[in-house]
């Protein structure tokens, strides 16, 4: 861990140890989604140049067809789920609709 922390991270070994565990997974993971939201903007560019460049409308494709990211799955897993009407609900969205 140190190494990485030394070598990938940039961190000096004396702010390695002077952390906690959770600090250093807190830290690590800021990195990686500074990295990803690199690539991110370099798809987008992409995404631009290809969609310039298309001759046809079916031939457009979005940043996230394009390149794919972890992140695009790690925002899906932090959307809240949607919770289903309960059953008084449901009678007064039917009232109001006049059912």
């Amino acid at each position: 861990m140190l190494d990485n922390a030394v070598i990938n991270l940039g961190l000096k070994p004396i702010e390695f140890w002077d952390m906690r565990f959770v600090d250093y997974l807190r830290f690590v993971i800021h990195k990686a989604k500074e990295e990803a939201n690199e690539w991110d903007r370099f798809r987008c560019l992409y995404s631009i140049i290809n969609n310039v460049n298309a001759s046809k409308k079916s031939e457009q494709k979005k940043p996230k067809e394009m390149l794919p990211l972890w992140t695009d799955k790690w925002a899906l897993l932090n959307k809240k789920p949607i919770t289903p009407p309960t059953e008084e609900e449901k009678k007064q969205m039917l009232e109001r609709v006049g059912k």
